[in-house]
């Protein structure tokens, strides 16, 4: 692996990147670098992290959802859409980016989650990575993935679509990588982050992978108007988004328990709404599981 300066910020950051406990504010994040990996190598890095779960009664290959957590790591939000997908009849794979580079959750909350480090340009090689590893597994069917992050997780699928729509490696990938839209049928961002250091506007990605996304219409750490802009630049330049701002929903409605932030609000309806309208997807863009 090689050290690959490739991003360099002098500002303040705003905003909580993904499922956390607040906002903070970093002032002059600068040098941060871009760890660069070959494919093979980035592979090796996430897939001691990965976990693969097929349907019992699955009988051939299935169509299956890869998952990419918020900043904070993983939660029991994936639990419940998991569950979810399962019953529907599809695979799960759920990478847990941050157990990959021994990021506990303290350096999650005080690094990640303020843009100090692993930002979504740099984790999107994990969703390369991810997408080699379903397509290995003899369970998967390799040509019938969808993508779907959480807030820094949509970020990072929002970086990985604009690499592929330029048709190259992220800054974090050494070498040549297949174009993500030979497998993956579409992407499902849950109130992602867009704004800076996004590293996409919008206009760049993948034209080939429609877009869904849910966003909330109370979210405070992501806002939902810098989605709004991004998503409707990808449509102008021709990329199938379907979008929907969920009135009265804050940042992490899914996430099942208390929250110790006000600004995160677990709403159990909008949850069930929210794993109903995933599986809808993946019936929508995947082949019937049979």
């Amino acid at each position: 692996m090689i050290i690959h300066p490739t991003l360099k910020v002098s500002a303040l950051i705003f905003g909580l990147l993904g499922l956390g406990m607040g906002t903070s504010a970093v002032s002059n994040a600068t040098s941060l670098s871009v760890p660069a990996r070959s494919l093979s190598e980035q592979i090796a890095l996430i897939e001691p992290y990965t976990q693969i779960h097929i349907p019992e009664s699955a009988t051939e290959p299935v169509g299956a959802l890869i998952m990419f957590h918020g900043c904070g790591g993983l939660k029991n939000v994936q639990d419940g859409y998991a569950e979810a997908a399962l019953e529907a009849g599809y695979g799960v794979v759920i990478v847990d980016s941050l157990s990959a580079r021994s990021i506990g959750r303290f350096a999650a909350m005080s690094q990640v989650c303020t843009a100090m480090r692993l930002w979504g340009q740099e984790r999107s090689a994990d969703v390369f990575a991810a997408v080699q590893i379903a397509a290995s597994d003899a369970r998967i069917d390799g040509d019938q993935l969808t993508l779907v992050g959480w807030s820094h997780g949509g970020w990072t699928i929002i970086d990985a679509l604009a690499a592929s729509g330029r048709n190259q490696a992220p800054a974090s990938l050494l070498g040549e990588v297949d174009p993500l839209a030979e497998q993956v049928r579409a992407a499902v961002l849950i109130y992602p982050y867009c704004g800076f250091p996004v590293g996409s506007d919008g206009s760049d990605l993948n034209s080939d992978i429609p877009v869904f996304a849910i966003l909330a219409g109370n979210d405070m750490i992501a806002p939902h108007r810098d989605c709004r802009a991004t998503l409707t630049r990808a449509r102008d330049a021709g990329v199938s988004i379907e979008f929907d701002v969920w009135a009265g929903l804050t940042h992490a409605f899914d996430k099942p328990g208390p929250s110790a932030d006000p600004r995160m609000e677990y709403d159990p309806d909008a949850t069930q709404r929210a794993y109903t309208r995933v599986v809808g997807i993946l019936d929508q863009v995947l082949m019937t599981p049979g």
